[in-house]
């Protein structure tokens, strides 16, 4: 069986999407829109300065395929 979860991603330095946070099933969300609510909780406790030299902007949430039972990621990079 597969299951799918949502997580915030980022762009790395080649242009790749991938997971912002740690490939552990806390980090992913039931939902699309509870991605986003943890994404536009990140823009606004953080500065813009702040966010850029942690990530490659813009931040997304992405469907990815988890383990089923504790719903890590199965790999780190995102469609």
């Amino acid at each position: 069986m597969k299951v799918y979860r949502w997580v915030v991603t980022h762009l790395n330095k080649d242009g790749e999407r991938m997971l912002a946070g740690p490939c552990q099933g806390l980090a992913t969300y039931r939902t699309k829109r509870e991605a986003e609510v943890h994404i536009r909780a990140m823009m606004k406790n953080n500065s813009r300065a702040t966010l850029t030299s942690l990530y490659g902007l813009p931040l997304e949430p992405r469907k990815v395929e988890c383990w089923p039972g504790h719903f890590d990621p199965k790999g780190v990079y995102a469609p």
